[in-house]
């Protein structure tokens, strides 16, 4: 049947007539259901070899989403002057390669950057990148084409197209990546958020992201939000609580609430708390996405190597004063590239996404997108001091972007294939109450048999010299004897390891670390 529908989709276009829908079950891809999105970013898309080859790579994980690059989708980039056609090239190599490799859903970026079309946004400095009145229609069929060519309806769509790209980003991240007046922002968003349902009334449209971190939502009652904002030390400063208040105050102009997860998997409790207070206060609710992330990393926006001078880095949440010196000593030996730290700090990435994406999950976030597809080179090394924390070592890929080459898969890369092999099909994840605050016992219901997802919150920094403290707890798996599987954090592993061991009584104890453990019962 598949074959008969494409085979009849050219003759129905030379005809004039729309293509027969295909029906989402013939096509090979792997659907989230309605359980959590879960993508990686950024897919580069450098080269259309390169983006076929490390789509077809990726495909191993299991992930359903997948995230590009918001400088390939910029306005500018994809329109190079008010007369210019709008070039897809890139984006199309993105969309047709990753489906074509079962990725069914893709979240597109769209940043409204032009050095001709926006009011202030040069090649290296943007200050605002709101569109100029007399480009105001440009940017409007700019954003209604992204959304037409995607949207699967059978009009003026991609060829190939198997699925509707259904989220879409109007900017990247309310910070210094969107720095115009916030008027300025929401009168661009209400021009988009027009333009993308005139093209597809099914499109989900999320406003830019919003940047919590560095700030500790974690407060004691909602009153003290406003004094958190007040006295956190934050570099970036261009859209504060106001800010955001004003994007929350225009529920007609978005689908989906945004967030960007840049500190500790914790935080999304946190930002979920004040955001259900933020929207009751309104009236509304909305699903809510994290569209963006990082591994922990303490430190950024500055110099971590050292814990001296006048300017550092800031720390971010579990982070504080008394660990900077600590920090800074571990920093260094990471820059330079002692293979011990190396290899400690890809388990630490790989262990934090799987918490990260357990917790988003019970949260009821409706996708996240992990990071990311290759470390960030230049942050690496020793000039930049660590200036983004342990983010830039936050890579599931060793890769060549021009060629696409994949040199080397990070314990990350397995880590999320093998926690997509555990969620794929689950019915619901809950945490499971514990006498220790800091045991994180989650069950995930399938229908085939429950699995748990267990760790030890250190609720501090942790750091190689910490070793592996552990912490028991007890377990009912209703089983004489349980399955036990640590995520996979070991440099060189691909596989994971198991060890079965009795659970009297259908009580399992086990000792929690810092490395999740999946825990199966079964005779």
């Amino acid at each position: 049947m598949r074959s008969t529908a494409i085979a009849a989709a050219p003759l129905a276009l030379c005809l004039g007539l729309a293509a027969p829908a295909v029906a989402r079950d013939e096509l090979p891809g792997r659907f989230a259901g309605g359980n959590i999105v879960v993508g990686l970013e950024y897919a580069l898309t450098d080269t259309e070899r390169a983006t076929a080859t490390k789509a077809k790579v990726f495909a191993e994980t299991g992930l359903t989403g997948m995230k590009n690059l918001g400088e390939t989708v910029a306005w500018g980039a994809m329109q190079t002057g008010p007369n210019a056609p709008i070039v897809f090239d890139k984006v199309d190599w993105f969309v047709r390669e990753y489906q074509r490799n079962g990725f069914t859903d893709l979240t597109l970026p769209l940043k409204p950057h032009s050095t001709w079309g926006s009011k202030d946004a040069k090649l290296l400095v943007t200050r605002n990148s709101s569109p100029k009145a007399r480009y105001m229609g440009h940017f409007e069929r700019w954003v209604g084409a992204m959304v037409e060519r995607y949207d699967a309806d059978g009009t003026d769509d991609m060829p190939g197209l198997r699925w509707p790209v259904r989220v879409i980003e109007i900017g990247t991240e309310f910070s210094s990546y969107q720095p115009e007046p916030v008027e300025d922002y929401l009168e661009m968003l209400e021009i988009a958020y027009r333009a993308a349902h005139r093209a597809s009334p099914d499109v989900r449209v999320a406003h830019s992201a919003f940047l919590t971190t560095p700030v500790d939502l974690d407060v004691a009652r909602p009153a003290d939000y406003e004094a958190v904002w007040r006295r956190t030390k934050r570099h970036d400063r261009h859209h504060g609580l106001a800010d955001i208040r004003a994007v929350l105050d225009r529920p007609d102009l978005f689908d989906v609430v945004n967030l960007h997860n840049l500190g500790s998997p914790y935080e999304i409790e946190h930002q979920v708390r004040w955001l259900e207070w933020e929207l009751g206060r309104r009236g509304y609710e909305k699903p809510i996405i994290v569209s963006d992330t990082l591994p922990t990393s303490y430190v950024g926006w500055g110099p971590a190597t050292t814990c001296e001078g006048a300017i550092l880095g800031i720390l971010a949440p579990p982070a504080t004063e008394a660990d900077r010196c600590r920090l800074a000593a571990f920093f260094r030996r990471l820059v330079d590239r002692d293979p011990a730290t190396l290899a400690w700090t890809r388990g630490f990435v790989a262990a934090d996404h799987v918490q990260r994406t357990v917790i988003a999950a019970e949260q009821g976030i409706e996708r996240i997108n992990l990071s990311f597809v290759a470390d960030l080179p230049f942050l690496t090394g020793r000039l930049a001091r660590a200036g983004a924390g342990i983010s830039a070592w936050g890579g599931a890929t060793r890769q060549n972007p021009r060629t696409g080459r994949i040199h080397e898969r990070y314990p990350l890369f397995h880590a999320i294939r093998q926690m997509m092999g555990h969620l794929a099909g689950y019915g619901s994840i809950e945490r499971l109450p514990m006498e220790d605050p800091r045991a994180r016992v989650y069950r995930v219901s399938h229908p085939e048999g429950d699995v748990w997802i267990a760790w030890r919150d250190p609720r501090a920094v942790l750091l190689p010299g910490d070793g592996r403290p552990e912490l028991e707890v007890e377990i009912d798996v209703g089983a004489g004897a349980a399955l036990i599987e640590p995520v996979i954090t070991e440099l060189g592993r691909s596989e994971a390891s198991h060890r079965r061991v009795p659970s009297p009584g259908g009580r399992l104890r086990v000792g929690l670390t810092h490395t999740p453990v999946y825990v199966r019962g079964g005779e």
